[in-house]
C-alpha cells in the first residue's frame, strides 16, 4: 500500500517541511496555560499557533482550485477542522494527476472532538437559549470533520470516523490500508483528528494520572520526558496530519510520486477496559502487525515508540518492544516522537507515520530530546541529539485506553511487499 501524500499541521507550524525541521532540530513548542479551574497551577501543553491558522483562513494561504471553497469551509469552524482542511489539502495536492472523486475514500480518526466547542459556547446558551447557532447541530458532531474534508475536496467515496482512544490515528491507517487492498477505493485519504481539549477532560486525565507537567511550570520545554526517570506523564498537544494511501496502479496511472507504504497493521484488544498497559497485548500488536507485512523482527531498523512519558506506559512498551525484537533490540534505535509534539491524542498515530516516513526518507532519527537519565533497557533508545540512520522497514506503535493496542509497519516506496 503505497503513501502518495502527507500533510500535517501542528505546534511547529504547517507543513511536512516545517515538521522535518522540528524533529531534526529538537523544537519543543510548549506552553503553560492557568485556567481558572483546575487542581493545577497550570497546565502545559504544545497547541497549534494561531497565527497558522489566521495566515491560512484569512486568505493568504496555499493557492490552488479548491482553495476558495476550503477557506469557505474552515473559516469559522472550530480548530479541528480547520487542522483537517490543512492537513488534508498538503496531502492531496502533490505532483500527479486528480483523483477521481468516487474512487477516493476518507476515514476520521478520533472521537470527542467537540468538547471544547460546547464549553465555549455554553455562557452564551445558559444567557440566551434560543440563539444557539442552526449550524451547532452539524459541530457537535465527529463527522463534521469528515462532512468538511468530503465537501472541500468532492471526495465521494467511502468514508467513515473510527474511534481507538490514543489509537485512533492507527486504527484509520489499518481501516484506510483495508479499503484500498479491498478495492472499495482506488485510493484514501486518512485523517487524524485534532483533539482540543476542554478543562473538564484535562482535570479528568489530572485525576486519573495520566497528565505530566506539574514539576518544569518554569520550563515546559523540558515537560515530555518519554522513558526518562522524571517523566511524571503525558503532555498533551495539537496536531492534524493526513496520509493518501493509495494503490500501486492508481498511482502509476497518476504518475504520482511514492513517498513510503504502509506494509502492514495490527490490532490486539487486552480484554480489559480500563487505562493500565499490557505488555502482552503491545507484543501481539506488533507482532500482527509484522505477519500482516509479511515481515519479521530481523527486518525491523527503527521503532517509533508510543512513549507517552507516563511511568507505568513506557516501562511496558520498553519490555514489549524488547520481547519483540529479541537480541536485536539493542541495535533496533527507538524514539518518541511526542517529546517534539506532545500526546496528539485521536491524531498520534498519523502524525507519527508522517514523523516515521520523514525521517525514513531524510535518513535520520530525531532525539529523545529530554532523555537525561534514561530508563533500564536493553532497548537502544536514542539519545538527546538526533543521528544518521538507514530505515528499511519501521515500527509505529499507539496504545489508547480500553485495552486496544495497535502498531503499523512502514517501509520505503520501493519495497517490494508494498
Amino acid at each position: 500500500m503505497l503513501v502518495t501524500g502527507m500533510g500535517i499541521v501542528g505546534p511547529f507550524g504547517s507543513g511536512v517541511a516545517s515538521f522535518e525541521r522540528a524533529l531534526r532540530e529538537g523544537a519543543r513548542p510548549f506552553t503553560v496555560t492557568s485556567p481558572a479551574v483546575s487542581t493545577r497551577a497550570g497546565y502545559i501543553e504544545a497547541p497549534v499557533p494561531e497565527a497558522v491558522l489566521q495566515v491560512a483562513f484569512g486568505g493568504q494561504g496555499r493557492t490552488g482550485e479548491l482553495h476558495p471553497r476550503l477557506r469557505k469551509l474552515g473559516a469559522r469552524a472550530p480548530l479541528a477542522v480547520q487542522a483537517a482542511l490543512l492537513a488534508a489539502s498538503e496531502a492531496l495536492w502533490p505532483a500527479g494527476a486528480a483523483l477521481s472523486g468516487e474512487r477516493i475514500g476518507i476515514v476520521v480518526g478520533g472521537q470527542n472532538l467537540t468538547h471544547a466547542f460546547e464549553q465555549e459556547a455554553l455562557p452564551a446558551f445558559r444567557q440566551e437559549p434560543a440563539y444557539v447557532s442552526p449550524s451547532a447541530a452539524l459541530r457537535i458532531l465527529d463527522t463534521d470533520v469528515l462532512g468538511c474534508v468530503s465537501e472541500a475536496f468532492d471526495i465521494r467515496g467511502e468514508g467513515m470516523c473510527v474511534a481507538g482512544a490514543s489509537a485512533s490515528g492507527n486504527v484509520a491507517i489499518i481501516h484506510g490500508a483495508r479499503l484500498v487492498c479491498g478495492g472499495q477505493a482506488d485510493a484514501c485519504l486518512v485523517v487524524g483528528a485534532l483533539a482540543e481539549l476542554s478543562l473538564f477532560q484535562m482535570q479528568t486525565l489530572v485525576s486519573i494520572g495520566a497528565l505530566g507537567g506539574e514539576f518544569f511550570l518554569d520550563a515546559p520545554h523540558r515537560a515530555c520526558r518519554p522513558f526518562d526517570r522524571r517523566h511524571g506523564g503525558f503532555i498533551p498537544g495539537q496536531a492534524s496530519a493526513a496520509l493518501l494511501l493509495e494503490s500501486a496502479a492508481s498511482a502509476r496511472a497518476r504518475g504520482a510520486e511514492p513517498l513510503g507504504c504502509v506494509l502492514g497493521g495490527g490490532i490486539v484488544l487486552d480484554a480489559k477496559s480500563g487505562s493500565s498497559p499490557s505488555v502482552d497485548g503491545e507484543v501481539g500488536a506488533m507482532r500482527r502487525a509484522l505477519a500482516d507485512a509479511g515481515a519479521s523482527a530481523s527486518h525491523v531498523s527503527y521503532v517509533n515508540a508510543h512513549g507517552t512519558g507516563t511511568p507505568l506506559g513506557d516501562e511496558v512498551e520498553l519490555r514489549a518492544i524488547a520481547e519483540v525484537l529479541g537480541e536485536r533490540c539493542a541495535e533496533v534505535p527507538v524514539n518518541s516522537t511526542k517529546v517534539v509534539t506532545g500526546h496528539c491524542l485521536w491524531a498520534a498515530g498519523v502524525v507519527e507515520a508522517v514523523a516515521t516516513l520523514v525521517q525514513m526518507r531524510a535518513g535520520f532519527v530525531h532525539g529523545n530530546f529530554n532523555l537525561d537519565d534514561p530508563l533500564e533497557t536493553p532497548c537502544r533508545l536514542v539519545g538527546r541529539a538526533s543521528e544518521a540512520a538507514d530505515i528499511g522497514v519501521a515500527l509505529s506503535n499507539s496504545f489508547g485506553f480500553g485495552g486496544i493496542n495497535t502498531s503499523v509497519v512502514l517501509g520505503r516506496a520501493s519495497d517490494s511487499r508494498a
